[in-house]
């Protein structure tokens, strides 16, 4: 599975030139913008993959292997606004719930380390 996924990252080739349906205007910005700053670099396919698994990462906080998150590492979370602060807000209050529904707290070590990122 870890090879499937390296393996077709630059393979993966989604337009950047319109918002997808379901992308937010806000997340649209925030990947085109990505895509737009390392388009050089990395070249149009490989770009595009890792604009999305950097806002899948910090929007949905999706996991992938390790190679795909050191190749993002460096580009930083999303620039804040009102929606992404609501949106924290709203995870860092799912996430209280979901810490005192818990009286032993295994199982969500990940979910816990995923979240601090954002926080």
């Amino acid at each position: 599975q870890h090879y499937f996924i390296q393996s077709n990252l630059s393979k993966v080739y989604i337009s950047m030139e319109a918002e997808m349906p379901w992308d937010s205007t806000y997340q649209y910005q925030c990947k085109k913008r990505m895509f737009d700053k390392h388009r050089a670099e990395l070249g149009d396919g490989r770009a595009t993959a890792l604009a999305n698994v950097w806002a899948n990462y910090h929007f949905l906080g999706c996991s992938y292997p390790q190679p795909a998150l050191e190749a993002i590492k460096s580009w930083g979370p999303p620039p804040r606004d009102r929606i992404y602060d609501e949106k924290m807000k709203e995870l860092k209050e799912r996430e209280a719930v979901n810490l005192e529904k818990s009286s032993s707290g295994s199982g969500n070590s990940k979910k816990k380390a995923r979240l601090q990122i954002h926080m």
